[in-house]
């Protein structure tokens, strides 16, 4: 028999000192009743009830089991409340992991604003541009830009990543402006390292396609360090759009070969199938979509 259950139905015996009216509670014929409390003693080897006629009268062991029975059961009760209460507000622990980039330009500035809006829910993010794996890192969303390796995770698209070339004034005074992608081979780029990334930079205008061959001068494996070397008039940056909007519209950074286009890449927020996701994934979610998308 269910062991939860038996144990319920002896603490309503206990409570309403028969099992009749245990029968009644639990619509139950007496009987049933009986087998439950038979079958608690022969699973703990003793005896819980002695039964007269008039009365059910607790043992020593009975005592003590009802007291642990009121336990178990008051636990198990506020478990269920508390679980069924993540369901409804949102609060809690959140992890969040993205690209560095996409990370601190867009993810981080909005926080505030969904903190006001969800109190209860603690934010936990990591910036980083190798791909963390869900279920390992106890990470509940994530930020994947590129193509999806695992199909098994729901993904929801926040735009594309736009990709730009640009140079500093300081540096474009010196070196000259390029007028077309191959021209990059005789300037000084900067090239983004992770891993193994590829060292071509790739372009297209109509039907013309370019692939360059990039001989990074300086390589660093963070955007915004490369951001501030290109700054400081180091070289030419392929870097997101978003990381240097701000730099555009001051005109500390330039844009470069604009006549032509550079592939994009997809950007989906992804997070693990959950029929029973909780208030505050269901939060960040939504607010993802409304506030993430580029």
């Amino acid at each position: 028999m269910d062991l939860l259950k038996s144990m319920a139905v002896f603490i309503e015996v206990v409570d309403q000192g028969s099992m009749t009216a245990a029968a009644v509670r639990f619509e139950l014929t007496p009987q049933m009743v009986g087998m439950h409390i038979k079958g608690l003693e022969q699973q703990f080897g003793t005896q819980f009830l002695h039964r007269t006629t008039r009365q059910l009268v607790l043992t020593e062991a009975g005592k003590l089991f009802y007291q642990h029975c009121q336990q178990v059961l008051g636990l198990i009760d506020e478990t269920r409340q508390v679980i069924n209460q993540l369901h409804i507000e949102a609060k809690g622990l959140l992890r969040l992991s993205a690209p560095a980039t996409f990370g601190s330009r867009v993810i981080a500035p909005s926080l505030g604003v969904f903190r006001q809006l969800h109190p209860g829910v603690e934010v936990d993010l990591f910036l980083t541009d190798s791909v963390m794996d869900l279920q390992a890192d106890e990470v509940e969303v994530a930020i994947r830009i590129g193509s999806l390796q695992d199909l098994s995770l729901v993904a929801r698209p926040l735009g594309r990543y736009r990709m730009v070339i640009a140079a500093s004034p300081d540096y474009l005074n010196t070196q000259g402006m390029p007028l077309h992608p191959e021209e990059l081979a005789n300037h000084q780029c900067l090239g983004f390292r992770l891993k193994q990334s590829q060292r071509h930079w790739h372009f297209q205008r109509g039907e013309e396609k370019v692939s360059v061959r990039i001989d990074d001068c300086i390589s660093i494996n963070n955007g915004e360090a490369l951001r501030q070397a290109a700054l400081a008039g180091a070289g030419v940056i392929m870097q997101p759009e978003v990381l240097l909007q701000q730099d555009f519209a001051q005109g500390t950074l330039i844009p470069l070969l604009t006549d032509f286009t550079i592939p994009n890449r997809p950007i989906n927020m992804v997070y693990r199938q959950d029929r029973f996701a909780s208030a505050k994934l269901k939060a960040i979610i939504d607010f993802g979509l409304q506030h993430w998308i580029v």
